[in-house]
């Protein structure tokens, strides 16, 4: 929200010079649009040792904590990077190949073989959501579609 107030010397009264008071406001929206950013998220996991095992020789434990968990383990894509690929290949039909160079003009090679290997692993966690859903609606008494191109 942007807020545009007159200066103090503009708040006085043209006809007496009297102190004006504010008697409400004016509002007007613009919608602007943010086109989309990719940001890295670096993960940083601290490794701890006993000193005491190194001096003397023992066996010497690291530890570190574990990684978070990921859609495609010791993969680069996030949840979110995953659902925009899956929705604009099969919401809006954006192939892969056009959006492999939607994410070069922002600087960062995917080739299409990685995006592709990321919708298939996606397709593969998704299929128990799949047969959940397919076996309900073979459930119900009734199957309606409208087939109307």
């Amino acid at each position: 929200m942007v807020t545009i107030d007159l200066a103090i010397e503009e708040q006085v009264c043209d006809c007496c010079q009297g102190q004006l008071h504010k008697m409400g406001e004016t509002r007007s929206e613009k919608l602007e649009f943010v086109p989309a950013h990719i940001k890295v998220i670096e993960t940083v996991r601290p490794k701890y040792t006993c000193k005491q095992c190194e001096k003397t020789g023992t066996g010497n434990q690291v530890k570190i904590a574990p990684m978070p968990a990921t859609p495609i383990p010791k993969g680069i894509a996030t949840s979110s990077l995953l659902s925009q690929i899956i929705s604009a290949k099969y919401q809006y039909g954006l192939p892969l190949y056009r959006q492999e160079s939607m994410f070069n003009e922002y600087c960062i090679e995917l080739s299409r073989k990685t995006i592709s290997d990321w919708v298939i692993r996606c397709s593969e966690l998704l299929t128990p959501l799949v047969d959940e859903l397919k076996a309900n609606l073979l459930r119900q008494p009734v199957i309606h579609a409208d087939e109307t191109p």
